[in-house]
């Protein structure tokens, strides 16, 4: 090999190494940014080439040094792929069981101030009520009473439809995030394809283009397919939301209140098209919005129509002292309206005969809290207790699933983070002995252009002399 080409196989070394200076610094520099790949510079080497010249044959081969071929993305499309949908299923269930938590909390059950104390409390009275008949005091603490397990009732009802309410406007709210990802991912598509049609880096591009697919999967657990352009397509259970350069919009159609859910539960929509959703926030918000609250929300007013009928059915039947019959206690037609028809002491129906001052009606109403069977058979359905004990029964045992799935998912979430980053995440460590190593490289290359420069100067001058 001629000193000139031992000079321009130096200097191969000397751009190769300072290219890998650079990619390294890019990796030490973004070592914290959320969502990036770490890079990797390709090198190969430069042998003889396939023409004829006066080196051709023996051993006399020319030796081109080295080329940059490529600097590639580390990134594994599998591990990728797990990540998304272990964070879609997590933020389904971690967003559902939220709603959940707090509508339970309106219930505070078991507790001082539940449902089951305010009942318990409520019959207590007319049991104190049976034992004096007559007593304006006692009279006055069922009536105190009932006005607070019906506006306990109403407050609890009202709570569950402020969560509904609250669960909508997220969803809104998602659905326009979900709106916004795809649109970005649209344009971020269009940029990687001309980049790649024109040779150009994509490695920045590619990071943006999987996070944004990444949190798309988060809000409706999409799954995309990548093409040999890198342009990504995203779908959600089949319905394509990405299709290249093109977002197709997602809306919201069904109920606008806790009241229509049952029987029109709110749902995604392409146009005419539903888009059915089974992960991500979007499927945790919508399985509260059409299952969790309006179930949760019959089942009060179940508890309230239950306990209307059983008492009224008794205190129709009986008598106030004055001799009055047929009187209700409680009207309404559901947990939000249930109020307390006597509006004095007078009013109740305390005795099983007229003209008689007797606690008998009211000790019956009192052992409805005791027999939920009499309650069932009074109303025709089982009794106020007994259903407050499955509302609370229902909803904890519901959240206590969501809870540990969701406890389980995370652990899922933290194994997949754990394996995408030891895959493409940065290591400093790592990064820095690359930099020592392509540091050294650099030094051997400007030290091989110095000796071939010192070797030239010596042929040229010295030998001259």
């Amino acid at each position: 090999m001629s000193a000139l080409g031992s000079f321009n196989t130096a200097v191969s070394g000397l751009n190769a190494a300072q290219r890998a200076i650079d990619v390294t610094s890019q990796n030490i520099a973004n070592a914290n940014t959320p969502g990036y790949s770490r890079q990797q510079v390709q090198l190969s080497s430069v042998g003889t080439t396939t023409a004829a010249h006066v080196y051709t044959g023996g051993n006399a081969a020319i030796l081109g040094g080295v080329q940059i071929d490529d600097v590639v993305r580390v990134r594994d499309t599998f591990l990728e792929t797990a990540r998304v949908n272990a964070g879609a299923t997590k933020e389904a269930l971690d967003i559902r069981a939220s709603t959940l938590a707090g509508a339970e909390g309106l219930l505070n059950e078991p507790g001082d101030d539940g449902l089951q104390a305010g009942l318990d409390e409520f019959f207590s009275a007319w049991h104190g009520l049976a034992s004096n008949p007559s007593s304006e005091p006692f009279a006055g603490q069922v009536m105190a009473y009932g006005n607070n397990l019906a506006a306990q009732l109403r407050s609890t009802s009202t709570g569950v439809e402020e969560r509904w309410n609250n669960a909508r406007g997220e969803l809104q709210n998602t659905v326009n995030t979900l709106n916004q990802a795809t649109s970005d991912l649209a344009v971020v598509n269009q940029k990687v394809l001309e980049s790649t049609v024109a040779e150009r880096p994509v490695n920045e591009l590619l990071d943006r283009r999987d996070t944004l697919i990444r949190t798309i999967g988060e809000l409706a657990g999409g799954r995309a397919v990548i093409d040999k352009n890198n342009v990504a397509s995203v779908m959600v259970n089949g319905i394509t939301v990405v299709a290249g350069n093109r977002a197709l919009p997602v809306t919201i159609a069904g109920a606008t209140a806790l009241s229509g859910a049952t029987a029109d539960p709110p749902k995604l929509m392409m146009g005419t098209i539903a888009v059915p959703v089974s992960a991500g926030k979007t499927a945790g918000l919508l399985a509260s919005l059409g299952s969790d609250l309006p179930s949760m929300s019959t089942q009060l007013d179940g508890v309230a129509v239950a306990l209307r009928d059983a008492v009224n059915a008794v205190h129709t039947g009986g008598y106030t002292l004055s001799g009055a019959t047929g009187l209700n206690f409680f009207s309404g037609t559901g947990a939000q309206d249930l109020v307390v028809v006597p509006a004095s002491g007078a009013d109740l129906a305390v005795a099983n005969a007229p003209g008689v001052v007797d606690g008998t009606n009211a000790q019956e109403i009192a052992d409805l809290a005791l027999d939920d069977k009499a309650a069932a058979a009074l109303g025709g359905t089982p009794g106020p207790s007994s259903l407050v004990r499955s509302l609370a029964a229902d909803v904890g045992t519901k959240l206590q699933g969501l809870q540990r799935a969701a406890d389980v998912q995370t652990t899922v979430v933290a194994t997949a983070d754990e394996a995408v980053n030891s895959d493409s995440g940065v290591s400093i460590d790592e990064e820095m002995t690359h930099l020592l190593m392509y540091q050294r490289s650099y030094q051997a290359s400007a030290r091989v252009i110095s000796a071939v420069d010192e070797m030239l100067d010596t042929l040229i001058n010295r030998m001259a002399v």
